[in-house]
């Protein structure tokens, strides 16, 4: 999944040319709280709500936004898991997405992204989720993946996060929600299982909603 196909063709950018008040109607109309501003095709910067709320409405964003001398943006052939850093270092729900020649062709929502990783890893009749908490010199995902497919189940999904202590949550999805011989394996090798979800055949918390599930993803 790459930038160029989660383009929200419902969103526009906004304009130089554009008034506060305007940006701020467009933003509010459209439920956002930033926009990139574009000027002949390049992103100059973003505008946010909180920002121009502040700001005399009959002034043009090009008199209030300063030209950013590298805006954040993504290419068409970025990652769907290159945006993430993007929009959290940045602190952006939005991010707008450019060609190879750095013009604008769109703008892709965080909550677009969290929705896809949310239904590829999370759906209920796919297969159980476990949350190992390792050290960052333990994880080898061929030996992760080894393990479970000597087990006959196979990773579907992964999903890591780095935690203030360096240690890391490793989030894998599972094709099965038979994982007792799985967990047994993994302990043997001495992996931390701390959370189960979604399996059948182990009982800590098979039933907890989504959200519950998705606060481990931190997405």
């Amino acid at each position: 999944m790459i930038a160029e196909s989660l383009v929200n063709h419902r969103l526009s950018p906004l304009r130089t040319t554009d008034t506060v008040e305007a940006a701020m109607e467009f933003m509010v109309q459209n439920g956002v709280t930033e926009l990139p501003v574009i000027d002949k095709k390049q992103v100059v910067n973003y505008a946010r709500l909180a920002n121009l709320a502040t700001l005399p409405k009959s002034k043009l964003l090009v008199d209030v936004i300063p030209v950013h001398p590298y805006p954040p943006v993504a290419t068409v052939n970025n990652h769907l898991y290159e945006l993430i850093p993007l929009l959290s270092a940045n602190d952006l729900s939005v991010l707008a997405v450019c060609n190879t020649q750095g013009e604008f062709v769109g703008i892709t929502e965080q909550k677009q992204i969290n929705k896809y990783i949310a239904e590829s890893l999370t759906y209920r009749g796919l297969g159980a989720i476990l949350v190992l908490n390792l050290d960052n010199r333990s994880y080898a995902p061929s030996h992760l993946a080894r393990i479970i497919e000597e087990n006959g189940a196979k990773i579907i999904g992964l999903v890591l996060k780095q935690r203030e202590d360096q240690t890391l949550w490793v989030n894998i999805k599972l094709n099965t929600t038979t994982v007792k011989p799985i967990v047994t394996s993994l302990n043997r090798h001495d992996y931390r299982v701390e959370n189960i979800f979604m399996s059948e055949d182990m009982d800590e918390e098979n039933n907890r909603e989504f959200d519950m599930v998705l606060r481990f993803f931190d997405i």
